[in-house]
């Protein structure tokens, strides 16, 4: 699964180009687990509205999974301090419910070094797949009170790094 896997860092000078791509990845994934409200220009339209800024920030950086010639997914994270908050990780169908997942977290895991001390992501309440990787990976879940529709969880890094010692 992973010998054709490249994990690319967004040039941010080609966001323009990559992040409708990475919308379209978002959304089919999305769209499954919770249907959007409004239609699907819409939904683009908001999305890069706010990923784009937020891009300009240097602490956020996205990842592209490359697994041949395949982009398999993405990465949407930032780093502040010892603390590593994964806002987006999102794989095309295909690659769901495969070791890709796993070994995207640790190949973020290894990018970022020692650094990193504590790891915190989302999931959306209704997305049970996602719960159930975090959950596996070690991440307890820390509150719900962002909305009836995500769960915030943390995790101590050094479980990411002794689970992913082991093999």
């Amino acid at each position: 699964m992973t010998k054709n896997t490249k994990f690319i860092l967004l040039d941010k000078s080609q966001k323009s180009e990559t992040l409708p791509l990475l919308f379209d990845i978002f959304y089919e994934n999305t769209s499954t687990i919770s249907p959007f409200s409004k239609p699907y220009e819409a939904e683009r339209d908001e999305w890069l509205s706010e990923v784009s800024p937020a891009l300009e920030k240097d602490p956020r950086q996205i990842i592209l999974i490359h697994h041949g010639a395949d982009l398999a997914g993405f990465v949407m994270y930032y780093t502040r301090g010892e603390l590593l908050m994964i806002e987006e990780l999102q794989l095309v169908p295909k690659y769901q419910r495969t070791l890709l997942c796993y070994k995207t977290v640790k190949y973020l895991y290894e990018f970022l070094g020692e650094k990193i001390e504590r790891i915190e992501a989302y999931a959306l309440k209704s997305n049970q797949t996602s719960i159930g990787l975090m959950k596996d990976l070690g991440f307890a879940k820390i509150n719900d009170t962002l909305g009836t529709k995500f769960l915030h969880f943390s995790c101590d890094a050094n479980k990411i790094k002794s689970k992913f010692s082991r093999k």
